[in-house]
């Protein structure tokens, strides 16, 4: 009879943890991944360093069923510097609308299992000087002189893909948490896909179709 009441006793103090689990969290966190880009890695362009595999993570969930979530999470890659002398910026956005199984191995810890597609975004911008247009010449009618007039162009991309991750969450806290995951992106990235000033023109020859994804975050409820 003890041991009964010590599996009830055991039984009730795992399921009061799940039943008390945030219907809804959010999470910050950093991933690393190993995209290829291939024509910045020519020329006069930014050289690429550690921080073009780092990657920033916020997610949103919400909990619609006893071991289920549904949510949203967005991961930014980006990078600025000089290229030929102007400010140079490029960064690419991964959007997921996911599913996400889970349970509990042992009460404070999380294994989960997350999938979706993804859609995604790639921009690169180049500020320059030109003080030869209309806005040179209405400040000179207000007697302004030898002002340095900048133009910003930006030329973008839009693709789809599909991500998958499993991961391990342990919850120090009720409603708080860490939470390591390790998955994949597959991207369908066609380099003929870009608009300039609404014009279809080719961009960089990159490759991120398959990218392993590794990440580390916060997890928040309420």
């Amino acid at each position: 009879m003890s041991h009964l009441k010590n599996h009830v006793l055991a039984w009730l103090i795992l399921t009061s943890f799940i039943i008390a689990q945030p219907k809804i969290c959010g999470r910050i966190g950093i991933g690393y991944s190993t995209p290829d880009y291939k024509s910045f890695a020519e020329g006069s362009f930014p050289s690429l360093g550690t921080m073009e595999s780092m990657m920033f993570n916020f997610t949103a969930s919400y909990q619609f069923y006893q071991n289920a979530r549904v949510g949203f999470s967005q991961w930014t890659a980006s990078t600025s510097d000089k290229y030929s002398g102007s400010d140079f910026s490029r960064s690419f956005n991964y959007r997921s609308i996911y599913i996400e199984t889970f349970f509990f191995p042992m009460k404070q810890f999380e294994m989960n299992f997350t999938i979706g597609p993804l859609i995604n975004s790639g921009s690169i911008q180049l500020t320059t000087s030109d003080s030869d247009d209309v806005w040179g010449e209405l400040l000179t009618e207000f007697e302004n002189a030898n002002v340095d007039i900048s133009t910003t162009a930006e030329m973008t991309t839009l693709f789809f893909g599909i991500t998958s991750s499993v991961g391990l969450r342990y919850y120090f806290r009720p409603n708080m948490g860490f939470e390591a995951q390790i998955g994949f992106m597959e991207n369908y990235y066609d380099k003929s896909n870009w608009t300039f000033q609404d014009e279809s023109v080719t961009g960089p020859d990159i490759k991120i179709k398959d990218l392993p994804l590794y990440s580390f975050g916060l997890v928040y409820g309420i």
